[in-house]
């Protein structure tokens, strides 16, 4: 057998399922609002200094001043971060025959993407954070799937991921 590679990411959010089907899942809408609202409080604390910068003249010096424009910088990074999060076509997640996609988890010592013959287990692991699913590969590396980021229900993608597991393994269910 050839060197694992990375699945295709395909382009729509979801073919029929059969030979060569894959499944697309997008962040969660809340996720890019969320950061709006982060973004909406960088932006208060630049009016609010600028508001006492011009009401206390003790405190009108360049360090305000600099404080303001890393203050109005932070907004900037943040809104384009929430713009680009809820505009972009990108999905979070990708189930394919193949292998999976994932792009729900920033860790370094979480694997993005893997084929399904390299995936020896899929456990659900329910935490402060919400569900995750962590997918153990066969070379003890794993990637974790953040589910409170993705807008899927938590059953229909527990659901998915072992079918598509089943299928790699050559496992039938019972007729």
């Amino acid at each position: 057998m050839s060197a694992p590679q990375t699945p295709p990411t395909p382009h729509g959010s979801q073919s029929s399922h059969g030979s060569n089907s894959s499944v697309s899942y997008r962040l969660r809408p809340a996720l890019g609002v969320r950061m709006l609202g982060m973004a909406c409080v960088w932006l208060a604390l630049v009016v609010v200094l600028e508001a006492l910068r011009r009401g206390v003249p003790a405190i009108d010096g360049t360090l305000v001043v600099a404080l303001e424009w890393i203050f109005f910088a932070v907004f900037v990074i943040v809104v384009a971060l929430a713009a680009w999060s809820r505009l972009s076509g990108r999905s979070g997640l990708v189930l394919s025959d193949e292998g999976f996609v994932n792009r729900t988890n920033w860790r370094r010592d979480s694997v993005r993407s893997a084929r399904w013959s390299e995936v020896a287990d899929v456990r659900r692991s329910d935490g402060a954070a919400g569900p995750v699913f962590v997918v153990a590969l066969a070379d003890g590396r794993r990637s974790l799937i953040a589910t409170r980021l993705l807008d899927v229900p938590v059953g229909s993608l527990e659901q998915q991921l072992q079918s598509r597991l089943n299928t790699a393994h050559g496992y039938r269910p019972f007729n």
